[in-house]
């Protein structure tokens, strides 16, 4: 609404220039006061409340190997005082702060306020886990208010953001902070910086503890970023990157999701403890560490909408059965059921289901069915009578037998090499 509320502007700016092309200067007399309009181009416009929407990657959402999980949370968290699980009596955690809030989807994809109970589960209402078969809470930074200038033509655009965010991880053991976050787009190139702070652990020490003094840090970098007309959601540089520091190689089994956020970031989150968490490390949980993508609405009350973030569970393998499957007969006898396998013994009465065999671990070999009189293993295609001729290969051979007889047959009477019996 705004943006084309400036758009009206604009024109009527124009018609009341003449069309003259800008700056136009406007004097009428010495007494008056002499005014430069300057009107836009039209594919350069100001924004003054832009939102930018981001998740950073799957494992700032996940379940955590202690203190329950990684999390999202608005605003700058205050000193915890040193390395510990946050507790809601903290107050340490919040969902929304100014400009700044916390969102995560439903299970039906709508999206709604993280709260401190909800904050670690995903839509379905449980709780994510470190297993790669669990979702993630699929949480996102929702920061509106964005003020700058777009330019679409020459593919270049500046937005500043006011507000901060803070990940924590592992319960809230080690957390950093980035403030202000700034797009910068120059010919298509995109840099996303934000001030960092935060506070100072070690994994393997958790009694150190020491404020990390804020500095500029690259959130994400953008090698090729289209400006669109609304906005336009992108996804980071990350595959291929490197971190900078000690990476295991890549190879054909990691090559999809090997790579690093931008490496001033990685050297930030070694003085948090948390370095290992954004680029390929060689541990079970590197594909989780991937950027996910950004989005930048032009209009706050007009956002783009996001895409459906979060890793999708793995697939869990297809078991082999311990044992064969069991094959019914081709003719069940009518209302009697199918012989159990192996012989010894009636099926279960017609109508009624067919108990599945299992291997020891319980896994259904032989799927649950009901076998009736009127139905049959086989498919046959409708006729008067349920039955197709063309199906049965007896009879379709006595046929073929039946045909060649009867042209042998016609052939030797017309040439005088069979005679009738009575003749």
């Amino acid at each position: 609404m705004r943006r084309a509320a400036r758009g009206l502007l604009a024109l009527a700016l124009a018609v009341g220039a003449g069309a003259v092309a800008a700056p136009a200067a406007l004097a009428a007399s010495d007494d008056q006061v002499t005014v430069s309009v300057e009107i836009p181009a039209a594919h350069e416009f100001a924004v003054d409340d832009a939102q930018l929407r981001w998740g950073l990657n799957d494992e700032s959402s996940s379940g955590a190997h202690a203190f329950g999980c990684n999390f999202l949370s608005a605003g700058e968290a205050g000193d915890a005082g040193g390395s510990h699980a946050w507790t809601a009596a903290d107050d340490l955690y919040h969902a929304r702060s100014g400009d700044v809030r916390i969102e995560k989807p439903r299970e039906d994809g709508t999206y709604e306020l993280a709260t401190w109970a909800t904050k670690c589960l995903d839509g379905r209402g449980e709780a994510v886990t470190t297993s790669p078969l669990s979702p993630t809470t699929q949480s996102q930074v929702v920061i509106d208010g964005g003020a700058g200038v777009v330019d679409q033509r020459d593919r270049r655009a500046t937005i500043r953001w006011r507000g901060s965010f803070t990940v924590a991880m592992y319960g809230g053991l080690t957390y950093w902070t980035a403030s202000d976050p700034v797009l910068e787009v120059v010919d298509g190139v995109g840099t996303l910086t934000a001030t960092g702070s935060g506070y100072a652990t070690s994994r393997d020490d958790t009694s150190v503890w020491s404020r990390v003094e804020p500095r500029p840090i690259t959130l994400a970098t953008f090698e090729r970023l289209d400006l669109g007309i609304a906005g336009f959601t992108v996804a980071p540089d990350y595959v291929g990157v490197a971190a900078g520091v000690d990476q295991p190689a890549r190879t054909a089994e990691n090559a999809d999701f090997w790579g690093s956020f931008p490496r001033d970031f990685v050297a930030f989150q070694q003085l948090t403890g948390q370095s290992s968490y954004w680029y390929t490390s060689g541990g079970a949980r590197d594909r989780f560490k991937v950027a996910l993508p950004v989005t930048v609405s032009y209009d706050a009350d007009e956002p783009v909408t996001p895409p459906t973030t979060g890793p999708q569970p793995t697939p869990t393998p297809t078991p082999t059965p311990s044992q064969p499957a069991v094959t019914p007969p081709d003719d069940p006898s009518p209302g009697t059921g199918t012989p159990a396998a192996g012989g010894g013994g009636g099926g279960p009465a017609s109508g009624q289901p067919v108990t599945a065999a299992a291997d020891p671990q319980g896994i259904p070999v032989v799927a649950s069915a009901s076998l009736t009189a009127t139905t049959p293993l086989i498919p046959v295609r409708a006729g008067a009578a349920g039955w197709d001729a063309t199906r049965d290969p007896l009879l379709l051979a006595g046929l073929a037998v039946l045909a060649v007889g009867a042209v042998v047959s016609a052939v030797g009477f017309r040439r005088g090499l069979l005679v009738w019996p009575w003749k």
